[in-house]
């Protein structure tokens, strides 16, 4: 693009007479500010379609930056509730769980979908669909689910079946899946 700067004329005596050297008449006058005023103007009408087209670059890219992802992204859809069930048993949470499979396995084998309190094969209290041990006291003070609940900001109660399921979630996604003897007998795996 090429960029033109016009130098405004300076007026002489002659340019103020006609083209037959009689002085201009009022019109004449007019015409030749007008003309005059064009010429100036058209540099600077210019200059800002210069800078306007040089600023659509930057304009786009702000406009990028600062976008929504969720508006343009193309993002899958989780579900609002997950049914999770087994042989004679199911529950629906009203949230996702990602590790579905593998937590179907763990209450099948920890306690067949019961939501009960009874000892674990070592002997230790254990409450609710996924059996989370008791502390030293039989109380949730110094449990499992004590332990888990602080590092993971997850409250609640092992009995409730939705928190239960909702903290095994998190504990699977953290690699704590181990922690239930029934996943070293059943040999799960994240995602199982």
């Amino acid at each position: 693009m090429t960029l033109t700067i016009r130098v405004p004329r300076v007026m002489s005596r002659c340019s103020l007479r006609g083209s037959h050297g009689r002085k201009r008449n009022f019109r004449e006058k007019a015409e030749a500010a007008k003309r005059e005023q064009r010429e100036r103007t058209a540099p600077i009408i210019e200059k800002l379609f210069y800078l306007l087209f040089l600023s659509l670059p930057f304009v786009t890219l702000i406009q990028t930056v600062l976008a929504r992802p969720d508006e343009y992204a193309v993002t899958r859809r989780i579900p609002l509730e997950t049914f999770i069930s087994g042989p004679q048993w199911a529950y629906t949470v009203p949230f996702a769980v990602k590790n579905k499979g593998t937590i179907e396995k763990l209450i099948q084998c920890e306690s067949r979908g019961m939501n009960i309190s009874r000892p674990d094969s070592d002997g230790i209290m254990s409450d609710g669909i996924l059996q989370f041990h008791r502390g030293p006291a039989d109380t949730l003070a110094s449990s499992t689910w004590e332990d888990f609940s602080q590092a993971s900001g997850i409250t609640g109660s092992p009995k409730n079946p939705a928190d239960a399921i909702r903290m095994t979630d998190w504990a699977i996604s953290h690699g704590l899946g181990p922690h239930w003897t029934c996943w070293r007998l059943q040999k799960l795996s994240p995602g199982s």
